[in-house]
């Protein structure tokens, strides 16, 4: 899935309208601020590419939606899922 696709799908997960942009930019912030963060915990580039790591992506981006600033905090279920991905990539799993 490349970042466009992922965008639409980010925005469903925030309750928007598939094809709103107004908010755009920051919902591509946060998709890279996730990303990055995934990446940092062991989920490998393959994985991050993969199918499987959408809904993970969606959650993180969601988590990071309404923080205040200077804070993130990921929900459980996002850490839980990192792992899971994080342990595929070891693996080679994709």
């Amino acid at each position: 899935m490349n970042d466009e696709e992922l965008l639409i799908q980010c925005r469903i997960g925030l309750g928007m309208s598939a094809a709103t942009t107004a908010m755009d930019g920051a919902i591509r912030q946060k998709m890279l601020l996730v990303k990055s963060f995934m990446i940092g915990s062991g989920v490998s580039e393959e994985m991050l590419n993969d199918p499987a790591s959408i809904g993970t992506i969606v959650v993180g981006v969601t988590d990071t939606w309404n923080l205040s600033a200077g804070e993130i905090k990921f929900s459980p279920i996002f850490y839980t899922l990192v792992t899971q991905l994080a342990a595929r990539s070891l693996v080679g799993g994709g």
